[in-house]
């Protein structure tokens, strides 16, 4: 099963990928889990990601460079490990880049989509959209980058990007609405209960 967290910075992505997978992995041990992220999840990825998340380059250009980072996390871990019958937990994936730099950035959405089915990046199985009041999220935003320095309005975008997304993939998309007036338990117990209606 290949399961992505999504939602803009401060969402609590992290910490309910993590929750996730140590859930898991008392269930199914340690070595069939693997947790990752993106940008990143290898070596090349992760050198790639101080690029992303510092230098301001083009929107296009950024789009190239996420798409064959994620090309080759794709290549060199998430396939494998499914493959292996792992369950993959994966912090952030396409839907970012259609929420960011299609919605937040203005690149053209169908760009995005037909170079994802170019290389053929794999659909996830299961997606949590984390839902959160965008200045409350920023307000939580522990690490700091370039698009944590961007405009409310930018965020609204991005915000309504992963909204329209669930709304028009809710086969996949499960939306936790309200995160910001929730603890992380309260939020990992909902997680929980839609992955047993799986």
């Amino acid at each position: 099963m290949f399961i992505t967290f999504e939602g803009i910075d401060g969402s609590g992505k992290t910490t309910q990928s993590g929750l996730l997978a140590s859930y898991f992995r008392q269930i199914h041990g340690e070595n069939n889990i693997v947790l990752t992220r993106e940008p990143g999840g290898t070596d090349f990825a992760e050198k790639a990601r101080k690029i992303l998340l510092k230098d301001n380059i083009d929107p296009t250009s950024e789009l190239l460079l996420l798409t064959s980072i994620r090309y080759e996390h794709m290549k060199k871990l998430i396939l494998p490990s499914l493959k292996e019958g792992k369950i993959v937990i994966c912090d952030r994936f396409v839907d970012s880049t259609v929420a960011y730099q299609g919605y937040g950035l203005g690149v053209d959405l169908g760009l995005i989509r037909n170079l994802h089915e170019l290389v053929k990046i794999e659909h996830p199985d299961v997606t949590f959209i984390l839902d959160i009041d965008v200045e409350v999220g920023l307000s939580r935003a522990k690490h700091k980058n370039k698009y944590e320095e961007m405009n409310i309005c930018f965020y609204d975008k991005v915000r309504k990007g992963f909204q329209e997304i669930a709304i028009k993939e809710p086969h996949r998309c499960s939306i936790i609405t309200e995160i910001g007036t929730k603890n992380d338990s309260q939020v990992h117990i909902e997680i929980i209960d839609k992955i047993l209606d799986v």
